[in-house]
């Protein structure tokens, strides 16, 4: 049985390469090592192995036989997520908006403004998966909150293209700003279409930011067009 430490260190290089992958410093489309990343992030070999194996799981690592490569930005995929993602979100904020306590709004109102005003590339990353995924846990329905974070997930690479510019952030923060005030509000059909809309201006976002950065990434970066 692993040890507290031990633990404690398999979730902190877990962290620590998702966040690599999520902000593309390791690039859509490149090789990697086990003992690359032993060497890259000063760890032992069983982290990195466990790290990979859920990064895997996540869809952001793919493998081949004994070799990894971060995963390529898929497009096909890209549309099947918002898809989903347009049936599962509305229903979620419409328990939201019939269950949600002030206090847990308040909450999320608290993190979303804290990520705002004190912008890191950390804290971005985090609250635009957190955001989504908070707001759907609001409908006491874990189900409906899995599936939030797994499609949020997919997406969040190519979400920070677009963080990356102060316009964008702006934008995601007025857009988050507004789905909350409809959740506190009990305006359940108007907190379904403000995350429609949101997922639309998002998606195009999404399609645009990949499209853009095509020389950074090279051939390998991109799939499924």
């Amino acid at each position: 049985m692993a040890s507290t430490g031990q633990q404690a260190d398999e979730r902190d290089i877990l962290s620590r390469l998702r966040f690599a992958i999520l902000s593309l410093d390791l690039v859509p489309g490149e090789a990697v090592s086990e003992r690359a990343l032993e060497a890259q992030f000063q760890v032992s070999r069983t982290p990195i192995r466990e790290a990979l194996f859920h990064l895997v799981r996540d869809g952001l690592v793919v493998r081949d036989g004994r070799s990894y490569a971060i995963a390529p930005f898929d497009m096909a995929e890209i549309d099947e997520v918002f898809a989903f993602r347009d049936i599962v979100e509305p229903a979620a904020v419409r328990l939201a908006a019939k269950l949600a306590t002030p206090e847990q709004i308040a909450a999320i109102r608290h993190s979303m403004n804290f990520s705002h005003e004190e912008f890191t590339p950390e804290r971005w990353l985090e609250m635009g998966l957190d955001f989504h995924v908070r707001c759907a846990a609001l409908s006491r329905n874990r189900c409906l909150e899995t599936a939030l974070q797994d499609v949020t997930l997919r997406t969040l690479r190519a979400r920070w293209l677009s963080f990356a510019s102060e316009e964008g952030r702006a934008t995601t923060h007025r857009e988050h700003s507004a789905i909350l005030n409809l959740i506190e509000a009990r305006d359940a059909e108007g907190a379904a279409r403000a995350v429609l809309a949101h997922s639309a201006s998002v998606r195009l976002e999404v399609r645009d930011a990949i499209e853009n950065a095509r020389l950074f990434m090279g051939r390998r970066g991109i799939v499924g067009e």
